[in-house]
């Protein structure tokens, strides 16, 4: 009997973890005014997260503000990845406010890599939210990949969504460079 308790108490625990690691912000206020996360030295990583939902997350009644956000990784084979106010993995955003005007992600150096991702939801639903991504920059240079995505809805549904992201730029500069920019995109 003893040991049936002992197993039943370790499942409880297993999927309250389970649980716990989905991930919820709601009824919350992020703000990240003039952010900034860099790395530098060969084969640097410079990732930053804001308002970030992980394994079927949820982003409910909240406001991710990231304004003038900066993050850039400087070297050979730079990577910088920027993600602001992103429901990943079977998530959800609802009633969600999206702030990111001036956010700037840069990969500088050979064969570099720059991500930059806000707003967006990964197999899941977008559903009365609002994002503001003016003049948000991506930039890669050096035989370099840049990929910006602005209101992006991949494997799921886009409902009542307004996306301003007016002056957007995303570029990639040098030999075999490719720049990808999606905005308002359900795929």
């Amino acid at each position: 009997m003893q040991a049936f308790s002992k197993i039943a108490l370790v499942v409880a625990l297993g999927l309250s973890a389970a649980g716990v690691m989905a991930g919820e912000i709601s009824d919350t206020d992020i703000r990240a005014t003039n952010a900034n996360n860099r790395a530098t030295v060969a084969g640097a990583r410079a990732l930053q997260h804001i308002g970030v939902t992980f394994g079927s997350g949820r982003i409910l009644n909240s406001y991710v503000e990231a304004t003038n956000a900066l993050n850039e990784a400087t070297a050979s084979g730079a990577v910088a990845h920027q993600d602001i106010g992103r429901a990943l993995a079977g998530g959800t955003m609802n009633n969600v406010r999206v702030y990111a005007t001036n956010a700037h992600n840069h990969a500088n150096g050979v064969n570099s890599t720059a991500t930059q991702q806000i707003g967006s939801v990964q197999n899941g639903l977008m559903r009365d939210v609002v994002i503001n991504a003016r003049n948000a920059h991506n930039q890669a240079t050096g035989d370099s990949t840049a990929t910006q995505e602005i209101g992006k809805v991949t494997n799921g549904t886009m409902q009542r969504v307004n996306i301003f992201a007016d002056n957007a730029n995303n570029r990639a500069n040098g030999n075999g460079a490719v720049a990808e920019q999606k905005i308002g995109v359900v795929n």
